[in-house]
């Protein structure tokens, strides 16, 4: 909404509210004077809804979602609606940009100095939905590693780190204060006494547990540490909505990593609520850990408010095999949502199987349609989800979906042997997605995101061969079973529903 229409808006209220105040202040008994507050309220609260429908461009299932909360909250809806779901771009909100392009340009005229390998890409439409889509190109020149689980992908992790000479960048949406967070602290602590460059960005709300002090010993040996988007009033601050839940490492700009894992012990599975934890991460080395130090430093300039010399964290490798990677990053400030376009190509170009491993399932129109119609095509459309959640509302939005796609023939597989985090797409055993964005609203539209695209048999089947062992740990959903079930199970997951591009 433009300054204008909102200075509009408001005058319109202050009018009401003048006019209200006039019929107030006549002599009436408390009834008469309680039914006139009510009918003011209920005139305000006509003019914001007015608002949301006419003034703004927004997706109308947002739109009725927040108009459910207005009427059930007359004046405390509009309130969340100011600092939650006004459509304001990232543009509008954040300032001192200057450079924050910049690495992306250095890395671009690298990139052209490279040679072209010899080998035959498919012309897929993909292809050229990512090149016109994303900043990233697609890199050549790859050493790629699936990490499963949390043990795999951790001890990769600190081995790396302990080998650090240069510089260690670490981006991640969750940082516990727990054993496995003080242990890498620890690690930092002292490759940053060594003389080497350690640059820590967190998100503000993922990781709002963490205090101050608990990066204190790492600042004071040299360390930078910077929140992204922090904010001094949860719930009342309007950037909360916008999320930093990418989970980047790179090691000398040479080692990358990019998944599902934050930092904690949960993710190890040490946690009562979850003793298993799966998920699935990424070892990258080559030409795909320019883009992951890219998007880093993108960030890092825009949170840290601090230029780098880019170029210098580009170092030549001498990776020679070929394995497509290209890095695709989104945010709702970008002018298309990269990871959206990427996976409705992704359900669209199906022709023969698709796997999807989603922690949260609420899709957009587009999506649900795309998967309606892959399935509908003949093509083994297998959804792997959750059975035990970690967001009880948010896995209830999920179940809503269900039946709609079972009936074209999807099938679904709830996960029992713990908690499935991991966010990977498969497509006819030839390429893959494996990131950090789930296949929800949120993630798609306001969150700050990154996954890997690959163009690889060989790694395809490797995550296909993870996807195999899942379903034995998994119920598959009975379209017959799931239709009979009481009717306070579909009253619970359609109200979830209703509100779930809010959640």
């Amino acid at each position: 909404m433009s300054r204008k229409k909102l200075i509009l808006l408001y005058t319109l209220i202050a009018v009401l509210i003048v006019i209200g105040s006039y019929f107030l202040n006549a002599q009436l008994d408390p009834l008469q004077l309680s039914w006139r507050i009510i009918v003011i309220i209920f005139v305000i609260n006509i003019f914001l809804i007015a608002s949301v429908i006419l003034l703004e461009k927004r997706n109308p299932y947002k739109t009725i979602a927040w108009l459910l909360v207005f009427i059930a909250f007359p004046i405390g809806g509009y309130v969340l609606y100011t600092f939650f779901g006004r459509n304001m771009r990232k543009e509008r909100i954040l300032k001192n940009l200057k450079d924050y392009n910049r690495c992306y340009e250095i890395l671009a005229t690298y990139r052209s100095a490279l040679k072209s390998p010899d080998f035959d890409m498919p012309d897929l439409r993909i292809n050229r939905l990512m090149k016109n889509s994303t900043t990233l190109p697609i890199q050549f020149y790859n050493n790629i590693k699936v990490l499963t689980n949390g043990p795999s992908t951790f001890r990769e992790i600190i081995k790396e780190l302990r080998k650090a000479r240069d510089h260690i960048h670490m981006e991640y949406y969750i940082i516990r204060d727990d054993k496995l967070g003080v242990h890498i602290r620890n690690i930092l602590i002292e490759k940053a006494r060594q003389g080497v460059e350690i640059r820590i960005l967190y998100d503000g709300v993922g990781s709002m547990q963490l205090t101050q002090s608990f990066f204190q010993p790492l600042r004071e040996a040299g360390g930078q540490v910077h929140a992204f988007l922090p904010f001094k009033f949860p719930f009342l601050d309007y950037r909360s909505n916008y999320r930093n839940h990418r989970k980047i490492l790179i090691v000398d700009g040479r080692a990358g990593f990019l998944g599902g894992l934050n930092i904690g012990d949960e993710y190890l599975g040490r946690t009562k609520a979850f003793q298993f934890w799966r998920d699935t991460h990424l070892k990258l080395e080559g030409d795909a850990v320019y883009s992951l130090q890219a998007v880093f430093m993108q960030d890092w300039i825009f949170a840290a408010g601090k230029d780098l010399d880019c170029g210098r964290y580009f170092p030549r490798h001498d990776i020679k095999m070929v394995k497509p990677v290209q890095i695709v990053a989104s945010s709702p400030d970008s002018r298309w949502n990269s990871i959206q376009n990427l996976y409705t190509q992704l359900v669209s170009m199906a022709e023969k199987k698709l796997y999807i491993t989603t922690p949260y399932l609420i899709p957009d129109e587009s999506l649900l349609t795309a998967l309606k119609l892959a399935a509908l095509s003949d093509v083994d459309v297998r959804l792997l989800v959750p059975g035990i959640p970690d967001k009880k509302i948010v896995h209830w939005a999920s179940r809503s979906y269900y039946e709609e796609l079972m009936e074209a023939g999807v099938r679904i597989y709830e996960y029992t042997r713990g908690f499935i985090h991991a966010k990977v797409i498969q497509v006819d055993g030839k390429i893959a997605s494996v990131g950090t964005a789930n296949f929800d609203i949120r993630s798609l539209h306001l969150g700050y995101e990154v996954n890997a695209l690959i163009f690889d048999e060989q790694i395809a089947k490797i995550l296909e061969e993870d996807f195999s062992r899942d379903l034995k740990h998994c119920i598959e959903i009975d379209l017959k079973k799931w239709t009979d079930r009481p009717l306070t199970e579909n009253l619970k997951e359609s109200t979830a529903r209703l509100f779930s591009p809010l959640l």
